[in-house]
């Protein structure tokens, strides 16, 4: 058996993503090894597919168009060593320079800058927010999971890159109402097991997933 399972289930009419997880020992990695799959599966139920079951790749509706991405510390430092730069270099020549004025960390949108001929650049090297990204319904418990993961990681970022020196003083005001989301949920997650698993780790082997249930 396999540590984890990815199903489908139907829930009020709706078909729904679920995960089981079936080794309390498994980390992000396996969770990772499980959901990519997804990506290119066609019998999975996808909302913005052709007919609603559709590969992710070339799919018109590409989320990276618009997406609000704020790297995970593990792909934050796997892209910088892929592009050869400096953590401050990637931040100064990736990020957005009017979020970076707020002491905020968002990679430059509208579309990705890693959206190359509507193909992502640094595809396995890319944050989880964007790896767990999939037009499809899921689960409560399977929602709170991978988001509570992603989160974690990204607010990860934002505690190193303020630990390290990375971030000017924030500025007061400009904030939209999701920078302030954002703001209070690094706060809110500053002190948790997961968050700390992400700033220590070197890759997403080591980091439980025991910490995000």
């Amino acid at each position: 058996m396999s540590k984890i399972e990815v199903y489908q289930t139907l829930e009020d009419g709706i078909v729904k993503l679920g995960v089981k997880i079936h080794d309390t020992q498994a980390n992000v990695a396996d969770l990772l090894e499980a959901w990519q799959p997804l990506c290119d599966d066609e019998t999975i139920y996808k909302a913005y597919g052709q007919n609603n079951h559709s590969v992710c790749k070339g799919c018109p509706n590409n989320c990276c168009n618009t997406a609000y991405v704020i790297p995970d510390l593990i792909s934050f430092r796997q892209i910088a060593a892929q592009l050869q730069k400096t953590e401050p270099e990637l931040i100064e020549d990736w990020f957005e320079p009017d979020k970076l004025a707020l002491g905020l960390l968002k990679i430059k949108s509208n579309p990705c800058i890693f959206l190359q001929q509507g193909i992502c650049s640094i595809y396995s090297l890319r944050s989880l927010i964007c790896r767990f990204y999939i037009c499809s319904d899921l689960t409560w418990e399977t929602e709170k999971l991978i988001y509570t993961i992603a989160w974690s990681g990204a607010a990860a970022t934002q505690i190193y890159a303020e630990q390290e020196g990375y971030l000017p003083e924030p500025a007061h005001g400009g904030f939209t109402s999701f920078d302030r989301f954002f703001v209070e949920l690094v706060e809110a997650y500053r002190e948790l097991p997961g968050v700390k698993a992400f700033l220590s780790a070197e890759g997403y082997q080591d980091i439980p997933l025991q910490h995000f249930w």
